[in-house]
């Protein structure tokens, strides 16, 4: 071979990696540039909680979400201050939450009652004065004989959430009477499970996860594990091969019932089912590659900060915490939210996130609200549907709120908002608020560095080089 056709030959292959190394290039800077875990998801999502608080007090003046949302900030032993506003709220509001909206009528509304005083208890307040309210001889004031926690006034829609929330409630104010204990624990069906409706009809005893979870927490924390032990196994029965929860066996999994599942089995020391359950809650929470106003979010079936994720996020951010209901105490929490920060892990460009203060956007309101409130409205696919409890997974909308419910299913499976998937309507999912972040559509960020050029001339280099090199052949040959 002549000096000519020995550089052309040479110069055949360096096309040829000059080519390869910049095909590479991009996924090598995408996998480089990956965003952060959440350093702390149950902070993270409390913080994006308070962001979505109405003038920084109260979830759009549903009473049961802003009790969820408190209880949620004192799980993580954050936000300590937004917690106390949230409380004076519903403090200067539980008249018509007590009453269902009619406080010059004889309405006791004992879920309500319940859920307050445990939220009263949780940020050190007295139960027996809340907002001039004694919520503790209400409760015991609605014990029937059998211990029974009951409505007054109206039609009685109290089910297994007021029975469990009261003992919750009352177990930490020492008031708490045997006989709501053994009430609770004898509502076992046959499968080992609690059933939503206290209708006393074994034949229609339909346990459901929601119920079971609290009912099983409640007994934990009542000191009857060998009660709860039989709850706990029906859990563990239940849970799906990814983790999850459904409300039943024929609905698909969701954050609300998942988180109580993975509450109880916490409390009760199932630790392996526990972490299999809050593995699932991890895989449906926003974290860094989405957009900033929506990290932390937790959704309801899938990671979307839609007109659910409000209510699935709050619920939801105590089994992140991994704190039963009867472990929570805000006695100890930092005043502000934690900040969410999503700086790169070399510490370069993109600062933290953190989360709202006062004033937040209602995004991820209660419309269509993932859950219902445990205290109010009839669960989907709950058996006693209308006698006052809720669910996670209910047949249709609205907002879960025990005042809104009038017999029909409530809670919110699908029947709520939709939304895309960007509560802000932007469009932008991407983690690209950081230098060389990814963009929506998987490819480098606008910051980082455009690799096409780059790539065409390599194209160019190699078609040039081989066609220098059959020329040099022909002209070989033909000598």
């Amino acid at each position: 071979m002549n000096r000519p056709r020995r550089r052309l030959a040479a110069l055949l292959p360096a096309a040829f990696l000059a080519t390869a190394a910049l095909v590479v290039l991009p996924g090598t800077a995408s996998h480089a540039d990956a965003p952060p875990e959440l350093d702390d998801p149950a902070a993270a999502a409390a913080s994006w909680a308070v962001g979505q608080l109405t003038d920084g007090t109260h979830a759009a003046g549903d009473h049961g979400l802003t009790a969820d949302i408190v209880m949620g900030l004192a799980a993580t032993g954050t936000a300590g201050d937004a917690a106390d506003r949230a409380t004076d709220w519903l403090a200067e509001n539980a008249g018509d939450y007590l009453t269902r909206g009619a406080p010059d009528s004889d309405t006791v509304f004992a879920g309500g009652a319940a859920k307050l005083a445990l939220v009263a208890a949780i940020e050190h307040r007295d139960p027996g004065d809340f907002g001039g309210h004694d919520l503790t001889g209400m409760l015991l004031d609605r014990l029937q004989d059998d211990g029974r926690f009951t409505d007054a006034g109206g039609t009685d829609m109290s089910n297994q959430f007021t029975q469990s929330l009261a003992v919750l409630a009352l177990g930490r104010t020492g008031d708490l009477p045997d006989s709501a204990v053994d009430f609770l624990a004898s509502t076992r069906c046959a499968d080992g499970g609690y059933p939503l409706s206290l209708r006393r009809d074994p034949n229609r005893c339909t346990s459901d996860t929601d119920s079971t979870g609290l009912a099983a927490q409640a007994l934990l924390a009542a000191g009857r594990t060998a009660d709860a032990a039989p709850a706990l196994d029906w859990l563990e029965g239940r849970q799906r091969d990814d983790g999850g929860f459904g409300y039943n066996a024929a609905s698909d999994p969701n954050s609300n019932s998942t988180a109580l599942a993975v509450q109880a089995l916490t409390a009760g020391g199932r630790e392996e089912a526990a972490g299999d359950g809050t593995t699932w809650l991890l895989s449906r929470q926003l974290g860094c590659a989405a957009a900033a106003t929506d990290r932390g979010a937790v959704g309801y079936l899938e990671p979307v900060a839609d007109g659910m994720a409000l209510r699935a996020t709050a619920q939801a951010i105590p089994a992140l915490a991994g704190q039963p209901l009867g472990a929570i105490d805000g006695a100890s929490a930092t005043p502000e939210p934690a900040a969410i920060d999503c700086s790169p892990d070399d510490g370069g460009s993109g600062g933290a996130q953190g989360g709202a203060a006062a004033g937040g956007a209602s995004a991820g309101g209660t419309d269509g609200g993932a859950s219902g409130d445990p205290t109010g409205g009839a669960s989907a696919g709950g058996s006693g549907g209308g006698d006052g409890g809720t669910s996670t997974s209910g047949a249709s909308g609205g907002t879960g709120d025990p005042a809104d419910a009038s017999g029909g299913s409530s809670g919110g499976d699908l029947g709520g908002s939709g939304g895309s998937g960007d509560a802000n309507g932007s469009g932008d999912t991407g983690w690209d608020d950081a230098s060389d972040g990814l963009s929506p559509d998987g490819g480098l960020a606008d910051t980082g560095s455009n690799v096409l050029p780059l790539l065409g001339g390599a194209v160019a280099l190699l078609v040039l080089g081989a066609a220098a090199y059959l020329l040099a052949r022909r002209r070989s040959s033909g000598r």
